[in-house]
């Protein structure tokens, strides 16, 4: 095989369906539209193999969360937050536990006590898995 053909197929695996969703998801959270984030978080979901690649899944859902959270949808937002901590612990992620940093503020300005509930669980994971928040 050649040098040029390793690194093309090496670039093409990288740039797969399920990391262009995420991609795409990322971007529409930063711009904060709502109904962009809910269809390109779905779309990366389904892109991703949710029972090997618990890690990507882990940051999806935390992108989720944050979107949720931006646009006031507490709910939603503990609701994905949940699942990308619990992602993370059991895939022993911190590139997982660090997506989860954005959503760690969100939370700490909530008074829900399920959000605080949620918060105490990513601080008490982070300090488990011995990460520190990008």
């Amino acid at each position: 095989m050649s040098r040029s053909t390793y690194f093309q197929r090496a670039w093409t695996r990288f740039l797969d369906p399920g990391r262009m969703a995420a991609f795409q998801l990322s971007t529409y959270v930063r711009l904060g539209d709502e109904r962009q984030v809910i269809e390109a978080g779905q779309a990366a979901l389904s892109a991703v193999a949710q029972d090997t690649d618990h890690k990507k899944v882990a940051v999806i859902y935390a992108d989720i969360a944050q979107a949720q959270l931006q646009i006031g949808d507490v709910a939603e937002g503990i609701t994905y937050a949940r699942r990308a901590l619990d992602t993370a612990q059991r895939s022993e992620s911190t590139w997982g536990l660090q997506h989860l940093t954005t959503v760690e503020k969100a939370l700490s300005t909530q008074q829900d006590q399920a959000a605080r509930d949620l918060l105490g669980d990513i601080v008490s994971t982070r300090r488990t898995l011995g990460s520190s928040p990008a």
